[in-house]
């Protein structure tokens, strides 16, 4: 890592605030996502439609929660961590597990039970997926796993390891279509499609590299088109923008830069967010994930502290403005958060069991 690499990570951006962007959200209503007494599992990660949201839980189950209603039911399918979901055309709701197992659920249908299954061949366990914009391609990256005799016929690399991205044409997913196996050395912690171009599509992994490919024959060498290197652990990582013009990358070490997403030059390194309240006006622990808003044009970065709260900041060129404070519904880290700006209805879930709803 360069001098210059290691100054910009020291830095500590300097919050402003810009309190009128969004409305004043409160606390609605919360529910415990616990179904056994006396555990308390953590939230992993929520997703939503127009009227019910469901969250994943550290046990390996499903909540759903019609918060017009207030009913709230629970379901199961996957045998280890899920990992991910996605609502898909408001209606599909998919889910990726370390049990290798990608599940695709029809939330109209009265049984529950996945609609499809798609199997990573080996059941290399899964840890992120993105669907490309035209439904035809869903894309899967792994831990790093152990090489197969065939992923060692298809590398001359001394590597006994591989990170691997799986390709399944949803036309016809009885198998995978492709599999990259050389781009990353680490876990693929993140998969995104491009917003609009099918083919493009950005991978972020533990090594520190978010790669990016045009995907037209699965030809891993010839469609890596460019390199980001982070110089730190990607946790989130996706394109923004009216066009998916930029990629917003944010580490486990708490860095947050943007990039160019086709020439894959940094346009800003805010550098590390965290921030004391002792000396700033918000604590910032953590960062939750970026989420762009494209009726405003806005990037909105979330934030927690330990004591669960979540910041809810406006990305500036080169700084971060405080919005607002969502406060009183978390006692523990936040690990996830949904947002609708037409509404601004806000879910949010964490380490305490708790799935909490906010609104105006």
């Amino acid at each position: 890592m360069n001098i210059f690499l290691i100054e910009i990570l020291k830095m500590n951006i300097k919050l402003t605030q810009l309190p009128n962007l969004i409305p004043k959200i409160n606390l609605k209503n919360s529910r415990i996502l616990s179904s056994k007494e006396n555990e308390v599992p953590y939230v992993f990660d929520i997703v939503s439609t127009s009227s019910i949201c469901v969250a994943s839980t550290s046990d390996q189950e499903f909540f759903w929660w019609n918060y017009n209603n207030d009913s709230l039911g629970k379901f199961s399918y996957h045998t280890d961590t899920i990992t991910k979901l996605k609502i898909h055309k408001n209606h599909l709701l998919i889910s990726s597990s370390k049990d290798g197992c990608i599940a695709i659920w029809d939330l109209r249908a009265s049984k529950v039970e996945p609609a499809q299954i798609l199997l990573a061949p080996n059941r290399e366990p899964l840890l992120s997926f993105d669907i490309n914009s035209s439904d035809t391609i869903l894309a899967a990256g792994t831990e790093l796993v152990e090489k197969t005799e065939i992923d060692e016929a298809e590398t001359d690399e001394a590597d006994e390891t591989d990170a691997k991205i799986f390709f399944w044409d949803l036309r016809n997913a009885s198998s995978i279509e492709a599999q990259f196996i050389k781009s990353h050395n680490d876990d693929i912690t993140q998969i995104q499609f491009h917003p609009s171009c099918s083919s493009r599509f950005i991978s972020g992994s533990v090594d520190g590299l978010i790669c990016s490919f045009d995907i037209k024959n699965f030809d891993e060498d010839e469609e890596l088109v460019g390199v980001i290197n982070s110089g730190s652990s990607i946790n989130k990582a996706g394109y923004f923008g009216s066009n998916g013009e930029y990629v917003y990358c944010l580490t486990h070490t708490e860095t947050f830069s943007i990039w160019g997403s086709s020439e894959g030059d940094m346009l800003s390194n805010l550098g590390d967010i965290r921030q004391d309240s002792s000396d700033s006006i918000a604590q910032i622990d953590y960062a939750i994930d970026c989420q762009f808003d494209y009726s405003s044009n806005r990037l909105f970065l979330f934030a927690g502290s330990y004591a669960g709260e979540v910041n809810v900041l406006h990305v500036d060129v080169n700084n971060l403005q405080l919005c607002q404070t969502l406060c009183g519904g978390h006692s523990e880290i936040i690990r996830s958060v949904f947002w609708n700006p037409q509404t601004n209805l806000f879910l949010t879930g964490g380490e305490d069991a708790k799935l909490c709803l906010w609104g105006p």
